[in-house]
């Protein structure tokens, strides 16, 4: 999993050729946003594992997702993917705007470490107990990865039996 994450990053054109060629529609998802009343947030999104053939698509997927939903964009208007334009601004824009090199940090993470940073981060900003419990029923036999780590930033990609999710979470000044 972690060289397959790796390619893409390695790989930008590789990366927005994939995220080009996802048609969001064709997909669901379930997306979460807790929020302390401060500053901290968490972020999920999950996305079924059988709608993807591999996990490049899934990341890439999974990344698309997060970029229309943070921008605010309207999926409906997503862009051709032979559009050169947009294949050149996803590389030379988007992906260093969500993913900076310099805080690009691919490792695989141990399950029960994610296990307790995800119970902890969520209660830290008071998601409910029985929402934590069934985000675990469904992240069984799970592998993850860290993409980006930072003090004030973590994402975390992984998979379970049943699901693919990115997990993030930050301090947001």
């Amino acid at each position: 999993m972690k060289k397959k994450i790796q390619e893409l990053f390695g790989d930008l054109n590789l990366f927005a050729k994939q995220i080009v060629n996802v048609r969001l529609s064709n997909f669901s998802f379930d997306v979460y946003e807790f929020k302390d009343k401060s500053v901290m947030q968490v972020d999920l999104i999950f996305a079924e594992k059988g709608q993807f053939n591999n996990i490049q698509e899934a990341f890439s997927t999974i990344f698309k997702k997060e970029l229309f939903d943070g921008e605010e964009w309207n999926i409906s208007d997503e862009p051709d993917p032979s559009d050169e334009q947009w294949i050149a601004t996803l590389k030379n824009i988007w992906i260093n705007e969500y993913y900076p090199r310099e805080s690009i940090y691919i490792e695989l993470v141990n399950k029960d470490d994610f296990t307790n940073k995800f119970k902890k981060d969520l209660a830290d900003v008071n998601a409910p107990e029985s929402v934590v419990k069934e985000f675990l029923i469904g992240l069984n036999h799970m592998e993850v990865v860290q993409v980006r780590k930072g003090h004030l930033y973590d994402c975390i990609f992984g998979r379970s039996d049943s699901h693919y999710f990115l997990f993030e979470w930050g301090i947001y000044i």
